[in-house]
């Protein structure tokens, strides 16, 4: 719609231009001739000129290169420098209107971009307000006594389970790996609360490298705790 706005007033402006300086000159040069042919040539020409309404849609004719050429020869005959008016006009119009082309595809990408960025916050907020429930459920399925913090025994059982077991390699655990994750999760005391079962998983997802890295990091306080003492 804009596009359309924009090169109407372009076209109005160059119409009320051409008027000044191609049509009024003609209109002298036409009054002064006394060759008759010549006289039927400048007012063929003049034809499709004279008039606001006739000047845009000449003009528009010249924008869309519809066989314009032969009138503007007519009119370079009895003014040779117009047809720098014309040109003018079709390096203006299409300068602009390739610049709102531009704009408008730059503007519906970046709209995709952001709704794109939106949809993909949500899916993250949404997979990790599941994985959350998840490990709330993990955590309060494993804790038998319902004190809020598993013990060796309450963590080693969750792996003699079946269904148990079923949920860990959803996370990428493994039997063998119960004895090394609780020392992990563990601050300690020798019993994992609930603020370190969520923090631990939660940062130990995303596959070895993840596990990798949360474990140099655990082992590394502990040496600096021991280092440091009570």
């Amino acid at each position: 719609f804009w596009t359309c706005i924009v090169i109407l007033f372009v076209t109005y402006a160059f119409a009320i231009l051409g008027i000044a300086i191609i049509v009024e000159p003609m209109q002298s040069i036409h009054a002064g001739l006394t060759n008759s042919a010549e006289k039927q040539r400048i007012e063929d020409t003049l034809f499709i000129l004279d008039g606001l309404d006739k000047f845009m849609f000449t003009l528009v004719q010249v924008l869309t290169q519809d066989s314009f050429h032969p009138f503007i020869r007519e009119i370079v005959h009895f003014l040779p420098w117009s047809w720098t008016f014309f040109y003018a006009y079709i390096a203006i119009a299409c300068f602009v209107l390739m610049n709102l082309v531009t704009a408008i595809i730059v503007e519906n990408a970046m709209e995709q971009s952001n709704l794109d960025h939106v949809l993909l916050d949500a899916e993250n907020s949404a997979k990790e307000k599941r994985e959350m429930k998840n490990l709330n459920n993990l955590f309060n399925a494993m804790d038998q006594d319902a004190s809020g913090t598993l013990s060796w025994d309450e963590f080693q059982l969750s792996f003699a389970d079946a269904d148990m077991r079923k949920r860990w390699r959803v996370l990428d655990f493994q039997p063998e790996d119960c004895k090394e994750l609780f020392n992990l999760l563990d601050g300690g005391d020798g019993e994992i609360e609930t603020a370190e079962f969520f923090e631990g998983l939660s940062r130990m997802k995303g596959g070895a490298q993840a596990k990798d890295v949360f474990r140099l990091q655990k082992t590394l306080n502990k040496f600096i705790d021991s280092a440091i003492g009570p």
